[in-house]
């Protein structure tokens, strides 16, 4: 988050402020990624004094930003359609054949999937089904399209486990593609 504070402040981009004691940026990137996933195309929230053209914040902020990191797209989103709500993700597989034996339709075809979530020697059951959207085998990858809804989500390490691959963890690597946002109305 520094780096994008910091360079919102050098390309002079007249960003809110937080009210309070310790005021600070108003700026968040959406959804944190898991420990082990990696990001692509990741959406930052500014929340912005006035208007700027998309192409002149861009700009700006590449000017100021280390290599490696890029703006590759703005525009302005009303705050009641600020919510992500499907996700992407590309798990690729150092040996293709552990893809072979998924039987992913009939995953798909289940009404339900019960996982158990463990937070502060709290346990939690919940039905993942409703928020897989697709699975999808490509060579030696599996792309998964994940909703968020108000009543949740899916994390990618439950639907591996649901397809009986979540102790395989150093056989493949999950990155997240996509974040697409739209409004639930």
């Amino acid at each position: 988050m520094k780096v994008f504070e910091r360079a919102t402040r050098r390309a002079d981009i007249p960003i809110a402020m937080s009210k309070g004691f310790n005021p600070h940026p108003k700026l968040s990137i959406l959804l944190a990624l898991g420990v082990g996933i990696s990001g692509i195309d990741e959406v930052l929230e500014l929340e912005l004094l006035q208007t700027i053209p998309a192409e002149t914040l861009i700009e700006r902020l590449n000017s100021q930003l280390p290599d490696g990191i890029r703006i590759l797209s703005a525009e302005a989103i009303p705050h009641y359609q600020k919510n992500p709500v499907l996700l992407i993700y590309e798990i690729v597989f150092k040996d293709a054949n552990l893809l072979k034996n998924l039987d992913i339709h009939n995953l798909l075809q289940q009404t339900s999937i019960i996982v158990t979530r463990t937070k502060d020697d709290c346990k939690k059951t919940l039905n993942i089904r409703p928020f897989i959207q697709e699975i999808a085998i490509k060579h030696n990858s599996l792309t998964l399209s994940i909703k968020i809804t108000p009543e949740g989500t899916a994390r990618p390490e439950e639907v591996l486990q649901s397809l009986h691959l979540n102790g395989r963890k150093e056989s493949f690597e999950i990155t997240r593609t996509k974040v697409n946002l739209y409004s639930y109305t």
